[in-house]
């Protein structure tokens, strides 16, 4: 550190070094031997021991945020903007004061200079996604989409409409919240309700073998919320999914095709990687789904009861409602919910996502355009190189 101080770089290679042949498993003296390397133009073996340092903490951003900054000076842009995502996925940076409070990073900061790299990148990929339906519909039919991607790469702090609302992904601003919809605003609800007997007996063929069903928790090793560790790849609350993320399960769908038929005659959105969603949700007995938000208040999610015993609830904001076999429970997800099966028996419900009748035909296409262009800049920067 005096020889740092110094500026005295390869002084500080060489001690580095030394340091290194008694204690090679520190990843911060190989983060400090990359930053000497660089002090003297010697970015391929700045480069090297980032990537030593990264090794040996994958947890650790700053390793990638200087990656990102050689690469940068490297002209390799791509690439740069690769490692200033990965070190973002592992401690994303506020480019606004957060809710409590608390200070952004300061501007002259190489984390500030990361996250505003990412924030070009991702605009420039959601303008161009958003062009063509500005053309169709004009600038003013997107407004609030608009304010959705702005708020989606920080340049905004989201307005809550209500204390309980915290969608994860995406906000659509100005939306009317509301924590149930009646199923009497639905014109496609008499249908599928009429659908639950022959929906009920495809259930019971899935039901047959557990080996049909998965955990519908599965979170990654530390990365996932404290919250869920006791339903973690648990099948106290399993699913049967027949569209997941987008992709359609043909093997389940094939098994339940009355099911797949009535689930495709709803208005679902459907975006890359993201929707459509639905699938049989299974609670043994005695287990509770923790407080949670789902990803934006754009969309609703869809409960058609199937198999309801006693003490079986959910809470949505701050109302309570119990199931009622054969009729569905529409709500928003993006609200603080959780639900509890306290029964002796399981619960069924057939769980289907849909749009959001709040929100224009227009803004439809915008917000799969805007999911589209952020699922693009995942795919591609996902891993840094």
């Amino acid at each position: 550190m005096l020889a740092w101080q110094r500026d005295d770089p390869k002084q500080c290679i060489q001690l580095l070094q030394g340091a290194l042949r008694v204690a090679p498993e520190r990843a911060d003296f190989h983060q400090r031997l990359a930053l000497a390397h660089q002090a003297c133009n010697e970015f391929p073996e700045a480069l090297a021991e980032l990537e030593r340092a990264i090794e040996l903490a994958p947890v650790s951003r700053e390793p990638y945020l200087h990656k990102g900054a050689i690469l940068e000076k490297l002209g390799k842009n791509e690439t740069a903007v690769a490692a200033y995502w990965q070190a973002w996925r592992r401690f994303p940076f506020r480019r606004q004061p957060a809710a409590d409070g608390s200070a952004p990073l300061k501007p002259d900061s190489l984390a500030a200079h990361a996250a505003e790299t990412i924030r070009d990148t991702q605009m420039q990929l959601i303008e161009h996604a958003l062009q063509p339906v500005r053309e169709r519909h004009g600038f003013g039919a997107l407004r609030r989409v608009q304010l959705a991607a702005e708020t989606y790469v920080g340049d905004h702090l989201p307005q809550y409409m209500n204390r309980t609302q915290r969608p994860a992904f995406i906000y659509l601003p100005e939306l009317a919240p509301h924590a149930f919809f009646e199923r009497d605003g639905f014109p496609w609800v008499p249908q599928l309700e009429a659908a639950t007997d022959v929906i009920r007996s495809e259930l019971s063929s899935v039901l047959g073998s557990e080996d049909n069903l998965t955990p519908y928790v599965q979170a990654q090793k530390g990365v996932d919320p404290y919250q869920w560790r006791e339903l973690d790849g648990s099948k106290r609350w399993s699913a049967f999914h027949f569209f997941k993320g987008g992709v359609r399960n043909e093997r389940n769908c094939g098994l339940c095709p009355a099911t797949v038929e009535a689930i495709q005659r709803l208005p679902l959105p459907r975006a890359d990687e993201h929707a459509p969603e639905a699938l049989f949700s299974i609670l043994k007995p005695g287990t509770h789904i923790p407080p949670h938000h789902g990803l934006g208040n754009y969309k609703l999610v869809v409960h058609l009861p199937i198999i309801i015993p006693q003490d079986c609830s959910i809470r949505v904001g701050e109302e309570t409602r119990c199931w009622k076999q054969g009729e569905c429970l529409i709500f928003d997800d993006s609200f603080e919910h959780e639900a509890w099966n306290r029964s002796q028996s399981l619960r069924v419900v057939l769980i289907v996502e849909v749009w959001n009748p709040l929100v224009s035909a227009a803004e439809r296409e915008g917000l799969i355009a805007l999911v589209n262009a952020i699922t693009s800049f995942n795919r591609k920067y996902h891993q840094a190189s």
